[in-house]
């Protein structure tokens, strides 16, 4: 491989990947962040309503694509027709909560819990304090999709 290859692949695999120098030898490894979720729904501006109330944000986007920022995690609301406009989606099925349930931190999951319930949120149970010391409660969203709320347990 010619030389002048080799420096603009090196070039770009350090601005993609970090390394590691480990047992005399260099490692690399991509630097992966987490970035979104994607919620694919039937009623794009339904779902994106219930977080923007649940979150106090605004969301930006239209019927088909809108999504939310929240503490540098965007939550994406796509529309099922997405699939049949964008041969690139075509694995995407819709219908009834996939087995995830995405979970937040809060300040006080107590508040939280009373806040949603007064926005008439589908909740699972209530607050509930855990062996592990968190303290947290499950709703659903409006496609079904579950959503846990944390906090630290409160010392008295």
């Amino acid at each position: 491989m010619p030389l002048r290859r080799q420096l603009r692949i090196s070039a770009v695999c350090r601005r993609f990947y970090k390394y590691k120098f480990q047992r005399g030898r260099i490692w690399a490894f991509m630097d992966i962040k987490f970035t979104d979720i994607c919620f694919i729904t039937e009623d794009v501006p339904r779902l994106r309503a219930f977080y923007e109330a649940v979150f106090s944000v605004e969301a930006e986007g239209d019927e088909i694509h809108s999504g939310i920022i929240i503490d540098g995690l965007t939550l994406v609301f796509d529309h099922v027709d997405i699939a049949d406009e964008n041969p690139t989606f075509r694995y995407i099925e819709a219908g009834g909560a996939n087995n995830v349930i995405v979970g937040f931190n809060v300040d006080d999951a107590d508040a939280e819990y009373k806040r949603l319930l007064a926005l008439g949120v589908d909740m699972l149970n209530e607050p509930t304090t855990h062996p592990w010391g968190a303290r947290s409660f499950q709703f659903r969203d409006p496609d079904g999709n579950i959503l846990n709320f944390r906090s630290p347990v409160k010392e008295k």
